[in-house]
């Protein structure tokens, strides 16, 4: 029975996880290409 609670909030932790892993890959990229972050946008870069 314990099986079956924590299997879907161990795929919710690494569901949570990997969204903030990911947000954090996107505003090390947009802060190296000299932009900022405003509302989940990166703003500021020119090519």
């Amino acid at each position: 029975m314990f099986r079956l609670i924590r299997l879907p909030i161990l795929l919710g932790t690494a569901f949570v996880i990997g969204v903030f892993y990911e947000r954090n890959a996107a505003l090390d990229k947009c802060l190296n290409a000299g932009g900022a972050m405003k509302s989940g946008i990166c703003r500021g870069v020119s090519e």
